[in-house]
């Protein structure tokens, strides 16, 4: 896979997580059950974030290092109390950088874009603008997530969501939504067998698989 933040894998890479022959894969990738994109080379890779959303979708545990590849890098602008709350109530998966000084943020926004922006608004020099640094950060990061942390209402922009300094959870709840519930067969009242979709030799799909190996025990294609 490559080396960058966003993470790629071959039609292999897919294949011996799944435990799956090459000819499926491209099966799945002519049907639309996968989302995909192809190299200049017409060679196919996909994105770990979409390999991680399939998995899901089809009631598989998504392996450790693939889940770090996909996790939402957020940004915590302001006190040092803030980001460690906020480290904690986001947990392990998801990591944090600080940036103590709005100006701090602005650098690190350009260098590496954060996927989600949190600013504690009390904790904000009397020099600094709000809207003005949410209007920078939204520059530097369009598609990113913009939150302010205040009890008070807070003078920032439309796109900018603000939640209690309270109210984590609901923080949360906006940077990492619940996954969904995972699919299993109604033949196993206790769990069940993970299932994805497979095709016949005809082309058309047709039976289960159980859970691969590799994907039940979190390991990953190196």
């Amino acid at each position: 896979m490559s080396g960058s933040r966003e993470k790629l894998l071959t039609a292999s890479d897919l294949a011996t997580l799944c435990e799956v022959d090459l000819k499926t894969i491209h099966n799945w990738v002519d049907r639309g059950r996968i989302a995909h994109f192809r190299t200049p080379g017409r060679h196919l890779r996909f994105r770990a974030a979409d390999v991680a959303e399939f998995l899901r979708a089809w009631g598989y545990s998504v392996p450790r290092e693939l889940a770090r590849a996909t996790s939402k890098l957020v940004m915590a602008i302001g006190s040092k109390d803030m980001m460690t709350q906020l480290s904690r109530v986001l947990g392990d998966g998801v990591p944090v950088r600080h940036a103590a000084h709005p100006y701090d943020a602005l650098i690190y926004a350009g260098a590496e874009p954060a996927d989600a922006f949190v600013v504690d608004v009390r904790s904000m020099p009397p020099e600094v603008e709000l809207s003005a640094l949410f209007e920078a950060l939204h520059r530097a990061c369009p598609q990113g997530l913009f939150m302010a942390l205040a009890d008070e209402p807070a003078n920032a922009p439309p796109f900018v969501t603000q939640v209690g300094k309270g109210d984590l959870q609901t923080l949360k709840s906006a940077i990492v939504p619940p996954e969904s519930t995972p699919q299993v067969s109604s033949g196993s009242p206790t769990g069940g067998t993970l299932q994805i979709p497979l095709e016949t030799n005809s082309g058309v799909q047709g039976g289960m698989e159980e859970a691969p190996r590799s994907v039940a025990s979190g390991e990953f294609p190196r």
